[in-house]
């Protein structure tokens, strides 16, 4: 069995290629601000190692979740009577 380092956050795919943590992120998000050769590279290591982004980690960071609340009135409330 190979012995190959696991790569559970960006930060462990950074070391891998040799760039910085915010260099890997643009590059997993398709940025242009990253030369076209880095982000191909970065993105086959990370397919290499089955990176996904965690949307959880995500959501913590931004302090965003992206969810919406429905609120429902469970009784129907008319005029009070006399």
């Amino acid at each position: 069995m190979e012995n190959v380092a696991r790569v559970r956050n960006i930060t462990d795919l950074a070391h891998l290629a040799g760039v910085s943590p915010g260099t890997v992120s643009r590059a997993l998000a398709d940025s242009h601000l990253i030369a076209q050769k880095t982000r191909d590279r970065i993105q086959a290591i990370a397919r290499e190692h089955d990176f996904r982004p965690n949307a959880l980690a995500r959501n913590l960071r931004t302090k965003r979740t992206g969810g919406i609340a429905v609120v429902i009135p469970l009784t129907q409330q008319g005029k009070p009577k006399p």
